[in-house]
């Protein structure tokens, strides 16, 4: 059954009965657009080079909820969208029945990095674990995709099926993507990766997405991940090194045993950068030998940051462990809600499909 709701709240429609014409506005940029029909807020956004926050697309992760401060918006059929607050929406699913206005201050008044589908050259895959492999790729250089570090972008599949790839490498203008790839049990293209994916394999990619990016801020920063959840946070350690370096940063990643932080030396290379830069691993199944941290990793940042009023968090990987992170951190070590940033890898991203 549909979910009525007031102005404030926007109405959840069993059906797309939208006007043919209908336009959004982001507020306070101003910036408007059209939208065509069956076309998402977030799609609409995206397709013109606008970029609301947003990490999943899928309408699971709620980094796009935003305030609807006019109008009203549907949900696909059989969508009901759960623990959105009053008066808002999931940009990444609302579709609108007329004209709305939508509260965006990340939405710039100029449209950066357009959305686009391009074919990607394999480079190389090499296994750099148990079950992670770094898959190295190259778009064209004049495909016009260009991506900022944090950001990600799907791999589309034959059956029209999609998997999110964060990149994890720092964006040159050179058209080379860097993913970390771990193997899921039936995972499509995790399981294709790791049994026949070969240098000079052509895929057909489509970004880049997401809002994961480093603030213009000075403030300390913590870099917070879960297995492949380094990836991204790594694009913004090579890609912010003077900034970072500026500001202080320490990275914290946690893992089930040492093996699985597979680019362990990488982020002691960070670390040795600057006496600002820090880098801490927490497993969470030590063998007996580890004196290192341990428990969960979000844990471990708590204990050692009491006090986080003026540090911003950015934390990448299991849902769980973000949502974990976000809610203890506000709510006990006094870090601003909106110094909390993350791209969750949210099981609908990579889990794998029977």
């Amino acid at each position: 059954m549909s979910q009525e709701q007031t102005l404030e709240r926007p109405a959840v429609a069993a059906a797309d009965t939208a006007p043919a014409e209908r336009r959004i506005t982001f507020a306070p940029a101003g910036v408007t657009l059209d939208c065509a029909p069956g076309q998402t807020v977030l799609e609409t956004a995206l397709g013109a080079g606008f970029f609301p926050k947003h990490s999943c697309r899928r309408g699971e992760c709620h980094a796009c909820c935003a305030p609807v401060r006019s109008g009203s918006v549907s949900y696909p059929e059989g969508f009901e969208p759960e623990g959105v607050p009053e008066g808002h929406c999931l940009t990444c699913m609302a579709r609108p029945e007329g004209d709305v206005v939508i509260e965006a201050p990340e939405v710039s008044a100029v449209p950066g990095r357009r959305v686009v589908q391009a074919g990607a050259r394999v480079l190389s895959a090499d296994r750099v674990s148990h079950d992670v492999t770094v898959v190295r790729l190259q778009v064209p250089p004049n495909a016009g995709f260009d991506f900022k570090a944090g950001q990600y972008c799907d791999v589309l599949l034959r059956d029209g099926s999609r998997r999110s790839y964060s990149m994890a490498n720092a964006p040159d203008g050179s058209g080379n993507l860097e993913w970390h790839v771990r193997a899921l049990p039936k995972g499509r293209f995790s399981t294709h990766v790791y049994q026949a994916l070969k240098p000079r394999d052509l895929l057909r990619v489509e970004g880049p997405f997401g809002g994961f990016l480093l603030s213009d801020s000075n403030k300390p920063v913590i870099l917070l991940a879960s297995g492949t959840g380094y990836a991204p946070i790594a694009s913004l350690m090579k890609t912010h090194g003077q900034a970072l370096r500026e500001r202080g940063a320490t990275l914290y990643w946690g893992g089930r045993k040492l093996e699985d932080l597979y680019a362990c030396a990488e982020a002691e290379a960070w670390q040795a950068g600057a006496d600002s830069l820090h880098f801490v691993p927490v497993l969470s199944e030590p063998d007996a030998d580890w004196s290192g941290c341990h428990g969960f990793v979000h844990e471990a940042v708590a204990r050692d940051f009491a006090d986080m009023s003026r540090l911003e968090v950015y934390a990448c990987g299991n849902p769980l462990m973000v949502d974990a992170a976000r809610t203890t951190f506000t709510r006990d070590h006094a870090l601003p809600e909106d110094a909390f940033f993350s791209d969750a890898f949210i099981t609908s991203r990579t889990a794998p499909e029977s």
